[in-house]
């Protein structure tokens, strides 16, 4: 310690390091507290793309093999068919999987590659789907449209979960330089007293 620092300067530094310390937990918790919570939104918006992701694809395969069926039974009896659905289900079908494909559309950021790709893709199957309609394509076209869009999926929800654990930048910030940044001018504003650089 040096020579000239009185007692009342102890305590000073003490209270000035103690509240730069408190400053620095206080800031890190209200990162942390706001961080869980927008991974808490993150997570919800990642589990609500996978399930209408799931429903489109499952709703526009349906639509592509019912639609097959209804197609190869013109000249037969529909109800001779035995997975044949009536054309109030076929309806039902198409209009979820439009649903669930707008629903996908505005939770994507189409600012992100990846997220343009994967609405691209979907496109291209819904593309092929009214071709096989309009007897320009054959379901098999629909269904392997259907199979990329669906094999790309995965990449998205796999860059968003990898997102929510490395966290905000915010979060980042604050974890691995502001907090310890605190601590280290802390650290040398008491070693700056202490050699008698700084007066107090």
């Amino acid at each position: 310690m040096h020579p000239d620092l009185p007692a009342q300067s102890l305590a000073a530094i003490a209270t000035v390091v103690a509240a730069l310390i408190a400053a620095a937990f206080s800031f890190v918790n209200l990162t942390l507290n706001k961080e869980q919570k927008t991974s808490e939104f993150r997570q919800a918006w990642i589990d609500g793309l996978r399930e209408d992701l799931a429903a489109f694809f499952a709703g526009a395969r349906a639509f592509a093999r019912a639609t097959e069926e209804l197609k190869s039974a013109a000249s037969a009896s529909r109800a001779a068919l035995p997975l044949a659905m009536s054309p109030e289900k076929i309806s039902d079908i198409r209009y979820q999987a439009a649903e669930t494909r707008y629903r996908i559309q505005l939770r994507l950021n189409l600012k992100e590659p990846e997220h343009k790709e994967l609405l691209r893709l979907m496109l291209v199957a819904a593309d092929e789907q009214n071709k096989f309609l309009a007897d320009k394509s054959d379901v098999e076209r629909t269904l392997q449209a259907i199979e990329n869009a669906a094999d790309y999926a995965p990449q998205i929800l796999k860059a968003e979960w990898e997102r929510v654990k490395r966290g905000e930048l915010a979060f980042r910030l604050a974890r691995n330089w502001i907090a310890p940044a605190i601590v280290l001018i802390s650290l040398l504003f008491v070693a700056l007293v202490w050699v008698g650089r700084v007066k107090i």
